[in-house]
């Protein structure tokens, strides 16, 4: 496994196809594995990626519903990302939302231009993010897991 990336396939169930897929993107390992971890809980797939090239590759096979961003990241930046996920035919219709320390106006106006679909400053506050998710998953017909009983 490349140093990189935090997982070969996600840290959910891999097959659940009705279960929303959410593909947490950021160079700061820490941080993407407790945002990752927190969106587990809530019911949903998640894989980590932690660079730009990695994130596109993993777009692919992971087929995400979600993808969240951060803008800051060496080498490939997020709105880069953001454009080659927009670019391939079958990423174009991903939900991308930026997560990112950058809050003031110019920030907010180059990711819409970027092709994001929402913008989120860090902290990201899970309370607005998991009704994000759960509207998103609403929107493309998935579910969360269900507790084990």
């Amino acid at each position: 496994m490349s140093a990189d990336l935090l997982s070969d396939a996600s840290f959910g169930a891999a097959n659940d196809a009705d279960v929303l897929r959410v593909l947490v993107v950021d160079d700061n390992a820490d941080s993407a594995r407790t945002l990752a971890w927190a969106i587990e809980l809530e019911g949903y797939e998640v894989s980590v990626c932690l660079s730009g090239p990695q994130a596109v590759d993993m777009a692919r096979s992971f087929r995400p519903h979600v993808v969240l961003l951060d803008l800051g990241m060496p080498g490939m930046n997020g709105y880069e990302v953001c454009r080659a996920l927009r670019a391939d035919a079958m990423l174009g219709h991903v939900k991308i939302i930026a997560q990112t320390g950058w809050s003031d106006a110019a920030a907010k106006r180059k990711t819409a231009e970027s092709g994001f679909d929402l913008h989120l400053v860090k902290p990201v506050n899970m309370a607005v993010l998991n009704d994000m998710l759960d509207l998103l998953a609403h929107t493309a017909g998935a579910t969360r897991r269900q507790a084990a009983a």
